[in-house]
C-alpha cells in the first residue's frame, strides 16, 4: 500500500510541476481587475460546492464564536475567507511580474515607520490573515534582513520554484526543519525571523499547549524560545485586505521577553511568553475574523484530559 501510494505521488508530481509553471506565467499576465475578479468567483463557489472545507470552516467557527454570531454572520465570513484565500494564493504568481511596482502599489506597511524597520533583530510573528505572503516582499524591498520560516512541499521542484518567487525581494525561505540553529545565527547578526504562528505543532515537532481562541491548541515555541535566549523583541505584523484588491500590513504591538536566567524555570517563561504571542494573534482574528483561514483543521488535536466539546466537530 505504501509502495503503491509512492509510486502514484511520483507520477503526479511532474504534472503538479508543469502546472505549477504554467499558472506562473498566465496569472501575471491578467490585470489586477480580473485577478481580484477570478478569485471572488472561485472562492464563492468553493464555499457552495467544497463541502469539507465549508463544514471544517462553519465548525471552527461555530467553536470560537458559539452564539455571539448567527450562522448568517458566520456563512459570510467564512465566505469572505475563501475569496481571500483564492486571491492570496494568486498573488503568489501575480507578484513576480513588475514586482517592486506592484507591491508598492497594492501593499502598505501601517504605520510606515516605527519599531518594525529599525535595523535591528526582531522576531517578527503573523499569521493566515489577509495576504501574509506580500509582508515579506515588501519587507524586501524596505531593505529589511528577514528570513521567514516556512514549510516544504512534497513536490521538490514545486518547492524550488515557491521559494524563487517568495525570494524575489530579499527576503530569506529557511526549511521548517532544523531552523533553530539558522535563525540563532541570524538574530546574531541582527536579522529579522519571521514565523507565520496560527499552525497546530504537535508536541514531538516542538509544539507547546496554549490557549488558542478559547481552547487548548499545540503551537510552536520556536519563537518565544529564540526570543528569550537571545533577549530579542517579538514584533508581529499582520495583514488586511482593503479595497481595490490591496493590502495594509499593521504593525506596532512588541512584546520585551524577560532578561535570560538560567537558574528560572525555563519551560514556564516559554510556554508564557508562547501564551502572550497567542493572546495577540487570537485578538488580531477576533478583531478581524473575515481575513483568517477558517477552512482548517486548527483544533485537530484535543488536549488530553480536556472534554473534547470545547472543540469543532471535523465529520
Amino acid at each position: 500500500m505504501k509502495r503503491s501510494k509512492e509510486i502514484r505521488r511520483a507520477a503526479r508530481r511532474p504534472v503538479e510541476t508543469f502546472f505549477f509553471r504554467l499558472t506562473g506565467v498566465v496569472i501575471p499576465l491578467l490585470p489586477r481587475t480580473v485577478i481580484t475578479a477570478m478569485a471572488h468567483l472561485t472562492g464563492t463557489l468553493a464555499f457552495y460546492f467544497g463541502r469539507r472545507e465549508r463544514t471544517i470552516g462553519l465548525a471552527n467557527l461555530d467553536a470560537v464564536f458559539g452564539d455571539t454570531k448567527s450562522r448568517a454572520e458566520k456563512r459570510a465570513i467564512l465566505k469572505k475567507t475563501m475569496r481571500g484565500f483564492i486571491l492570496t494564493m494568486s498573488d503568489i504568481f501575480w507578484f513576480s511580474r513588475h514586482t517592486e511596482k506592484r507591491v508598492r502599489k497594492y501593499q502598505r506597511f501601517v504605520p510606515d515607520s516605527g519599531p518594525y524597520f529599525e535595523d535591528k533583530a526582531h522576531i517578527i510573528i503573523t499569521a493566515h490573515a489577509g495576504n501574509w505572503e506580500l509582508i515579506g516582499l515588501e519587507s524586501g524591498l524596505r531593505g529589511l534582513d528577514v528570513a521567514s520560516v516556512a514549510a516544504t512541499t512534497k513536490n521538490e521542484s514545486v518547492d524550488k520554484l515557491l521559494i524563487a518567487l517568495r525570494e524575489r525581494t530579499g527576503q530569506t525561505i529557511i526549511p521548517r526543519e532544523g531552523a533553530l540553529r539558522s535563525l540563532i545565527n541570524r538574530i546574531r547578526a541582527n536579522g529579522k525571523a519571521a514565523f507565520v504562528l496560527d499552525q497546530n505543532t504537535s508536541e514531538d515537532e516542538g509544539g507547546i499547549w496554549v490557549d488558542f481562541l478559547g481552547m487548548p491548541t499545540p503551537v510552536s515555541s520556536a519563537p518565544a524560545h529564540l526570543a528569550y535566549r537571545t533577549g530579542t523583541d517579538i514584533i508581529f505584523a499582520f495583514s488586511q485586505p482593503i479595497s481595490g484588491g490591496k493590502y495594509e500590513a499593521h504593525t506596532g504591538q512588541v512584546i520585551t521577553p524577560p532578561p535570560y536566567d538560567k537558574t528560572q524555570d525555563q519551560d514556564r517563561i516559554v510556554r508564557e511568553l508562547t501564551q502572550q504571542i497567542m493572546d495577540i494573534v487570537s485578538r488580531q482574528i477576533r478583531s478581524h475574523p473575515e481575513s483568517w483561514l477558517w477552512s482548517y483543521k486548527h483544533w485537530r488535536r484535543v488536549k488530553p484530559g480536556t472534554d473534547p466539546a470545547l472543540y469543532p466537530v471535523y465529520k
